[in-house]
């Protein structure tokens, strides 16, 4: 389970890194300016939820699946506007995604209490 979790958290911890600078640069891609600046506090968001992943912290597994989300759709929107960098944001975003909703289904198994 660790092995998913830090996954996890990597993966959410690249793609927030590249979310960053985009309210100052967004690579020529015309992104609307308050787009740009949300786009890049899920940077942040990204950032402290990979972190608190890693530290196993109890609200981290789903704070990291909403952010993989939200760069999950994001990356399609890139990808229907042939934005520089969407396939990148997209395999990163699904990879966090699923590998957190992997380690909260893995989590949840093990507390539920098996039937004899």
């Amino acid at each position: 389970m660790r092995t998913v979790r830090c996954s996890a958290a990597v993966a959410t911890l690249a793609m927030s890194l590249l979310n960053l600078p985009i309210a100052l640069d967004d690579g020529g891609n015309g992104i609307p300016a308050p787009a740009a600046w949300l786009i890049s506090l899920l940077g942040v968001v990204g950032v402290v939820t990979a972190i608190a992943l890693l530290r196993s912290a109890a609200w981290a597994a789903p704070a990291v699946l909403t952010v993989g989300a939200l760069n999950l759709v994001g990356a399609v929107v890139a990808l229907v506007r042939s934005w520089d960098g969407a396939l990148i944001g997209l395999v990163l975003s699904a990879a966090g995604t699923g590998l957190a909703l992997a380690y909260l289904v893995a989590g949840r198994s093990a507390k539920t209490p098996q039937a004899s």
